[in-house]
């Protein structure tokens, strides 16, 4: 086991991971192979998902989408006037 690989002890913190990147094309094409739908097809049902997701997170509406999980959405307002929207997700462990 590498050195990034070992779990952190009690206590100790775990090293972050770079995050790997689900882009909105790579998500219709694992949706394609998943459904055997047509492009156009998973693309309109796809962007009609998304902008719902979208203004449910926008509302502070929690959301229950099993096998993705329960999400959480607070807002908070940051130093600049900007607005910062958390979303914890919580899943059933495997």
């Amino acid at each position: 086991m590498a050195l990034s690989e070992r779990k952190p002890r009690v206590g100790e913190k775990a090293e972050p991971e770079t995050a790997k990147v689900l882009q909105k094309r790579e998500l219709l094409s694992l949706v394609g192979h998943r459904t055997g739908l047509r492009q156009n097809e998973i693309k309109t049902i796809v962007e009609a998902t998304l902008a719902e997701l979208g203004e449910a997170i926008a509302a502070g509406m929690t959301l229950a989408l099993p096998p993705l999980g329960r999400a959480r959405i607070s807002r908070r307002t940051d130093g600049t006037g900007g607005e910062v929207i958390t979303l914890r997700l919580r899943r059933r462990s495997s």
